[in-house]
């Protein structure tokens, strides 16, 4: 029954290990995920600095209004641009979190378990212990009866 506890801590220590490696890897999408998203935003951020540029230099230069209006109708798709960005940014900033935190609950359980099979571990070394030192007091006493049994006998 002990080495059945014990098998049984080994598992659910194992199966913590894999949630804890399973949760290290969605972390890690999350991360490159938001990784991509960031990098797409700041790609955007430098189109609209870039066309809001050339729409002020084009005002400036007395350039064709319909040269204006191409500028400002792109400037306006790129803020939409960055608007869905900014949602999905946030959305996977809340993905990330919340996979942060399922690793956080999964290290515990992992390091519960852990405990769990150390301290199970202590018990059936502590119990095997008891049992060999048991056992050794049952030969001594045994050795001190023959030993009496065979004084008394001899006189």
């Amino acid at each position: 029954m002990n080495t059945l506890a014990h098998s049984a801590w080994t598992v659910l220590e194992e199966l913590a290990s894999n949630k804890v490696t399973e949760s290290r890897e969605k972390v890690a999408e999350a991360t490159s995920e938001l990784n991509r998203i960031i990098k797409q935003k700041l790609q955007l951020l430098e189109l609209l600095e870039e066309y809001t540029q050339k729409l002020l230099e084009s005002q400036a230069n007395v350039h064709s209004i319909t040269d204006s209006i191409a500028y400002r109708h792109f400037i306006k798709q790129v803020n939409e641009l960055l608007e869905v960005i900014y949602k999905e940014e946030r959305t996977a900033e809340e993905v990330l979190n919340d996979r942060e935190d399922q690793l956080i609950n999964a290290l515990k359980e992992q390091k519960k378990a852990e405990f769990l099979n150390e301290r199970q571990t202590l018990i059936l070394k502590a119990s095997k212990e008891k049992a060999e030192q048991r056992q050794l007091d049952e030969l001594g006493i045994s050795r001190f009866n023959q030993s009496t049994t065979h004084g008394t006998n001899g006189t």
